[in-house]
């Protein structure tokens, strides 16, 4: 076990200090109730067959998300197989299965945030990488194109085209997932798996960070008290800058607050009476960090800034009416859109054990109990959800 998964268990934050956890984190909850659930329609099949040296278990969907056994796949030239220990269920995947995101094959499977450890290569692969526990890029680089030689690999224009378990390649909600070896990036021996996995939305959290200019504190404002939002809010907490959050989730003010965080409640008719709201914002921001994946939200969020302050969308608004452009013209505000940054910083911040992000696990399930756990993870306000391989749920 890494240093931060004790630190976890023995309810201590990075920085040693004592907290209390609040009822909304790490709690297990009781086996949930099959689907259908209140945002999707995903009956489970389960497989009448056990998996064997050539089958695989894995969640495949094609229209509906079923548990199934499927042959084992075979690193290609350039590739490598990893043997999958944790996968985490992001808001993308979740969108893809309620039909919000186009998926290109079919059947496919989800899953780009995994954490294991390679145990076959294909042709053309450094021998280095066997029995190394590894994280992949979701869009591998190609080297070639203009993104990769000015070094953002990550945004590599082929890449893009192949993103891993983003409904265009197979990705890791199964027992083995094939990667290409440009993608992979070995995880901190200190590290444990619940906390390497963290490393995919703290990269780019990282990029949103950047866009802050100048030393700390500044003010910023987090919209979005969900997964992304809180880790946000923590990572900026511990960069030293002075955030407040727009949530709506008022159990969540309790650890904000005792952290020296400000929680700001949002009322059902913000957006329609924002007057009621700003009093309570204050002065306006300079810096706003988008992390509802709500249109209100991202108007809030423009409501917030005073003029030529910046606007950072790391949240994308898929399947929602488009926000009004002419609004968010005339609040003369910059605007920076966030990806996935590089994974290999993430990894080293991760291990600065600057934030507790297994704290902010708040369910763990089998893979093979998929399906319910990604029921659980559909809900608003639902935190970070984990699907692991030989993992014996409780």
């Amino acid at each position: 076990m890494g240093r931060r998964g004790q630190n976890a268990q023995s309810g201590m934050t990075g920085h040693g200090t004592a907290l209390a956890k609040p009822r909304w984190i790490g709690q297990r909850a009781a086996h949930p109730a099959p689907f259908p659930g209140p945002d999707l329609t995903m009956p489970q099949i389960q497989a009448e067959t056990m998996s064997t040296r050539e089958t695989m278990h894995a969640l495949v969907f094609d229209g509906v998300l079923r548990a199934g056994v499927l042959p084992r796949p075979v690193p290609g030239a350039g590739e490598v197989l990893v043997d999958v220990s944790t996968c985490a269920i992001s808001r993308a995947d979740v969108d893809m299965v309620a039909g919000r995101r186009s998926v290109e094959i079919s059947p496919a499977i989800f899953g780009h945030q995994f954490v294991g450890t390679v145990c076959a290569l294909g042709e053309r692969t450094d021998e280095k990488w066997l029995g190394r526990r590894v994280v992949g890029q979701t869009v591998p680089g190609c080297g070639r194109c203009g993104r990769c030689r000015h070094g953002f690999t990550w945004q590599c224009e082929e890449g893009l085209k192949t993103g891993l378990g983003m409904g265009l390649v197979d990705g890791a909600f199964a027992e083995y997932v094939r990667v290409p070896e440009s993608s992979l990036v070995e995880v901190i021996d200190d590290l444990d798996d619940e906390e390497a996995v963290f490393a995919y939305p703290v990269a780019s959290i990282l990029q949103a960070l950047e866009v802050v200019e100048g030393e700390p504190p500044q003010r910023v404002l987090v919209v979005g008290d969900g997964n992304m939002g809180l880790l946000a809010t923590f990572m900026a907490h511990a960069t030293g800058h002075a955030v407040s959050v727009l949530g709506r989730h008022p159990s969540r003010r309790e650890v904000l607050w005792r952290s020296g965080i400000g929680f700001i409640p949002v009322p059902d008719d913000a957006l329609q009476n924002p007057e009621k709201l700003l009093p309570e914002v204050g002065d306006p921001y300079g810096y706003v960090i988008e992390c509802s994946g709500r249109i209100d939200g991202l108007e809030l969020a423009a409501r917030c800034l005073r003029p030529h302050g910046r606007l950072i969308l790391v949240s994308d608004h898929v399947g929602q009416p488009g926000a009004r452009l002419s609004f968010l013209i005339r609040s003369e505000i910059e605007m920076v859109g966030i990806g996935t940054g590089p994974l290999g910083p993430a990894m080293e911040y991760l291990a600065t054990q600057a934030v507790d992000v297994p704290a902010l696990v708040e369910h763990r399930a089998s893979m093979r109990e998929g399906v319910n756990a990604f029921e659980r993870a559909s809900r608003r306000g639902t935190l970070r959800t984990l699907l692991k391989n030989k993992y014996e749920v409780i």
